[in-house]
């Protein structure tokens, strides 16, 4: 595979509509400024009813650019609600189901599992039948998934129909992209386009904690699936009315897929079992994790052996292993990690203090304004010269926060997380979109035919990053809650007086419906317990936020000596040019 100057992959980054995006409809020598920026006039094989609207809108440039805009929105927030609607209400899902609060987290490690597997065949399938053609089918399967999830009652009915959700929700996030990039000419695709194009599976994060509680409020959980179905059908609808235009579909599929992609799907969702539910069972404490976890070993291996010796494999794993992907993958793997300081970190340590969604709206509304802020910014100063420095800002942004964050005690509420969390949610904004952009530019010194494998590995990195970072973060939780919590019993005496006083005054409160006075000192004994286990939980986050901190400050250090290695490298050159 050979790779091609820097000049040709810019001019390909700025023609990006051809096939993957915005088909030109005139032949390249025929091609003029006028002609590049105009809308593709859209295909004959689509339905005569999208085609009439296509060529109606043609009419209203200004309104083609708002109804594609909120297509690619809606799409976008509807895939990730899809994950992030269950999770964060994880403790109404488990009273409505009469299941455990561990046993609740089997509904997410089912979805992603089946999503990740999804994603990872999407390549083939938009290749032979087209995103637009699977985007219809699967959505139509996830909306009457999503009803009958509305009748059921019990755990094991649940938890298949969300690894259904999982694999028909695969297609919606590139969907995303390539609507968003319809809208926007080809200079603008990889910078504006990709800011916006993220922006729904963004912001679906905090809108799934601002819209929850309401929704609960109407009918139990029930009521998200709905919201989840309602969603569907409308993501259904813009498929049908708004076509986007492929490249020619030519089979792809071979007899050797019906043996690589079982294995490459069973391996995905071993580990997806093990990162999610590894933490909440302990890791070393259930024989079925380490047998689960060699099954994924195997199957990955296996399936690595498999792809490596065919002309057209599912994962083009000599692409991965190049030092450029390998580079990103790794690095948007740990970013993906730093982020989760928000989601396991911040949300665990309120929800510890007894808050819930209903009590953290407003938080989450700063984090929708500080993302939305955060998109518009990277969209006006994105340029290829800036990225180094907007990482760094980004990095120097979470360092920060996490940093400010590690000193919160037990009167912390949701107003002195406002600053840190917009701060957080900031950077993300503008770290991702410009990492897209940066990976686009090198999968395409390997020709435009690997822009679709990379936005699959972008959105599998993004899957796989949150299960990491929250099985790390989690499990350094836990750990250092129980030596905190260790430290504080060892303390506690009761012949210390202020021991006995604090013991006293819990008592007291429950004076007024207790009068037997062995009754109320033991329970004033289980009240302190309360509060020392609550106290080490709290001082485990705080742990948590230090450790965010310092690996930030790593990948801090570590990206500014890139730079500067880069720089010299640079110098080195130029200086043998002159020579020469």
């Amino acid at each position: 595979m050979t790779t091609r100057s820097d000049s040709d992959v810019r001019q390909d980054a700025g023609e990006l509509s051809t096939r993957d995006a915005s088909a030109q409809t005139a032949p390249p020598e025929a091609a003029s400024p006028e002609t590049e920026t105009a809308p593709p006039v859209p295909p004959s094989t689509h339905h005569p009813f999208a085609v009439q609207v296509s060529t109606w809108l043609l009419q209203y440039p200004r309104l083609r650019i708002a109804v594609y805009a909120l297509a690619s929105l809606i799409i976008g927030m509807t895939q990730g609600l899809g994950i992030n609607l269950v999770s964060s209400n994880l403790p109404g899902i488990q009273g409505s189901l009469g299941i455990s609060n561990v046993e609740s987290y089997w509904l997410v490690a089912a979805y992603t599992a089946t999503s990740v597997t999804g994603t990872i065949l999407l390549y083939k399938i938009r290749t032979q039948f087209g995103f637009r053609r699977f985007g219809e089918y699967g959505l139509l399967f996830f909306a009457v998934a999503s009803m009958a999830q509305t009748f059921t009652h019990d755990f094991q009915t649940a938890l298949a129909v969300r690894a259904v959700m999982g694999f028909a929700m695969a297609s919606l996030g590139p969907l995303a992209l390539f609507y968003m990039f319809e809208i926007f000419p080809p200079a603008k695709k990889l910078t504006a386009g990709l800011c916006f194009g993220l922006a729904g599976s963004q912001i679906s994060l905090p809108v799934s904690r601002i819209i929850s509680p309401h929704l609960l409020d109407l009918g139990h959980w029930h009521q998200l699936t709905t919201l989840e179905s309602g969603l569907s059908l409308i993501c259904l609808a813009i498929i049908w009315i708004l076509p986007l235009t492929h490249p020619p579909r030519v089979k792809v599929f071979e007899r050797t897929d019906w043996i690589s992609y079982p294995l490459i799907a069973t391996a995905v969702a071993c580990m997806s079992v093990v990162l999610t539910m590894g933490r909440y069972y302990w890791w070393q404490e259930k024989d079925w994790i380490g047998e689960v976890l060699v099954v994924g070993i195997i199957a990955l291996t296996l399936s690595f052996m498999v792809e490596l010796k065919r002309k057209n494999p599912i994962i083009d794993l000599r692409w991965l292993m190049t030092p450029e992907m390998l580079l990103f993958t790794g690095s948007m793997l740990f970013v993906r990690m730093l982020l989760s300081e928000q989601t396991t970190g911040m949300v665990g340590f309120l929800n510890l203090v007894g808050l819930l969604n209903d009590q953290l709206v407003t938080l989450f509304l700063v984090i929708l304004a500080a993302t939305f802020a955060g998109l518009v910014v990277v969209s006006i100063i994105h340029k290829a010269n800036r990225i180094v420095y907007i990482h760094l800002f980004s990095i120097a942004l979470i360092g920060t926060a996490s940093l400010m964050d590690a000193s919160s005690t037990v009167d912390t509420r949701p107003e002195q997380f406002y600053l840190t969390q917009g701060m957080i949610a900031f950077a993300g904004a503008i770290f991702l979109p410009t990492s897209l952009w940066l990976g686009f530019i090198r999968a395409l010194q390997f020709g435009q035919s690997q822009i679709i494998s990379f936005v699959l590995v972008f959105l599998s990195t993004q899957n796989v990053g949150a299960q990491v970072g929250s099985a790390f973060l989690g499990t350094i939780q836990i750990l250092r809650e129980k030596f905190h919590s260790a430290a504080l019993v060892e303390h506690i005496n009761l012949q210390n007086p202020l021991v006995v006083e604090r013991i006293a005054r819990y008592s007291h409160l429950l004076k007024p419906v207790l009068n037997d006075g062995n009754q109320l000192n033991a329970e004033g004994l289980a009240f302190l317990s309360q509060k020392v286990t609550q106290q080490a939980g709290l001082l485990a986050y705080n742990d948590v936020f230090m450790v965010v901190s310092y690996m930030s400050l790593g990948c801090f250090v570590v990206l500014c000596a890139h730079i500067w290695v880069g720089r010299i490298q640079t110098k080195k050159r130029a200086a043998a040019e002159v020579v020469a």
